[in-house]
């Protein structure tokens, strides 16, 4: 079902052809045109991969849920807890990032209803619902609107929480961080590093790589621990070049159709 809803989106209806492969273009420039039209097909096939495993997901249990994805580095989250506050991970639209919320977090020391996963409003109302309503179903996790963070985590700047953010969004208009990412100037979102330098809470990313259709590891790697010490803009200028370093490994496995660059002027 996932390869011929594949074709079909690539072929047939064209969703978004042109934007993947601008964007596919634009990033691998020394790529030839029949690589570039590997990267699309494959992501194509990721895409709807990922579409059907949240289907899938709706019927399984949470411990099988689980069972799909291989952690590491979880004691580098544990560190984080063992300083006594609160911690942020942050990671991108990657692999399949619904599958990293199954990750049980209990072993670091933040037990899973500790979690609070920042998200944005989808537009479509189903979409949003089916969304919220497959993350609550398989995580203990706060769900926490993006323009309502930032009160939220000074809110409670004294619990011990575990926030998680997809961070390669569009930023907004105004955005001030501009970065050299995949060959291009990039804005990012500030908002987590921001929030982590007020707060001075560890930031760690999370590199998701898919090892076969519902199967993947997931690796936790600390960004910095002291937040407060580093310059501006140096938290997500590691972000950007961690999540970059993992898109050049697996090129398909990106958000290809997203028009991440449609804000750089």
């Amino acid at each position: 079902m996932s390869d011929f809803s594949a074709w079909l989106l690539r072929n047939v209806f064209k969703y978004r052809l042109n934007v993947v492969v601008v964007n596919i273009a634009r990033s691998f420039p020394e790529k030839k045109y029949d690589e570039i039209g590997s990267i699309v097909k494959k992501f194509y096939r990721n895409f709807t991969d990922n579409f059907f495993e949240m289907i899938w997901a709706v019927s399984r249990s949470v411990s099988k849920w689980r069972d799909n994805v291989v952690t590491n580095g979880l004691d580098i989250v544990g560190s984080a807890y063992k300083r006594g506050g609160s911690a942020m991970i942050v990671m991108g639209h990657f692999a399949n990032w619904e599958q990293m919320l199954a990750i049980d977090m209990s072993p670091s020391g933040y037990r899973n209803e500790d979690l609070r996963i920042v998200y944005k409003k989808m537009s479509s109302q189903f979409s949003d619902f089916m969304i919220k309503w497959i993350r609550k179903r398989h995580s203990e996790a706060v769900l926490v609107e993006m323009n309502e963070i930032a009160r939220y985590m000074l809110k409670h700047k004294d619990d011990r929480l575990c926030y998680i953010f997809i961070a390669d969004q569009v930023p907004l208009p105004g955005s001030k961080y501009l970065t050299n990412f995949l060959n291009q100037p990039t804005r990012f979102f500030m908002g987590p590093e921001q929030l982590s330098r007020k707060l001075n809470i560890p930031v760690i990313f999370l590199k998701a790589k898919r090892v076969g259709r519902g199967k993947y590891n997931a690796k936790f790697v600390s960004i910095t621990e002291n937040p407060s010490s580093l310059e501006e803009g140096e938290i997500t200028n590691r972000f950007a070049s961690l999540l970059e370093e993992a898109i050049v490994q697996d090129p398909a496995d990106w958000l290809w159709s997203h028009r991440r660059w449609k804000r750089n002027n």
